[in-house]
């Protein structure tokens, strides 16, 4: 019986196409990493912000509410490019985009992708 990759399962479909995942790096590796740091949850989907986004200041709650909610007033909005998967919305031009996965909000500097 041959595998048949499961279509709702990114995973599964990755590893059809480039084989068997030979190293991962996990959100939690990388908050205690201190790459990103955990600010709280909007609605079902936990919020992070990469830590040099941090240092520039979004560390000011009131800043950091704002940016969220631009972000997710982007997301909100239709885009060809989405996948069932991720939907990335640059929020300010080569400075700061928000990358929404399943249960994660992740807010971000380009040069952080």
């Amino acid at each position: 019986m041959t595998n048949v990759p499961d279509e709702d399962n990114p995973d599964d479909m990755l590893e059809d196409l480039f084989g068997p995942i030979i190293s991962s790096y996990t959100t939690e590796q990388a908050v205690e990493d201190g790459v990103l740091i955990h600010t709280g949850n909007v609605g079902p989907h936990q919020v992070y912000f990469t830590h040099s986004l941090w240092e520039e200041g979004y560390s000011d709650l009131a800043r950091r509410i704002e940016l969220v909610n631009r972000g997710l007033d982007l997301l909100r909005q239709r885009d060809p490019e989405d996948s069932p998967y991720m939907k990335l919305r640059v929020i300010e031009q080569d400075k700061i985009w928000v990358i929404a996965e399943r249960g994660k909000l992740t807010y971000l500097k380009p040069e952080d992708y």
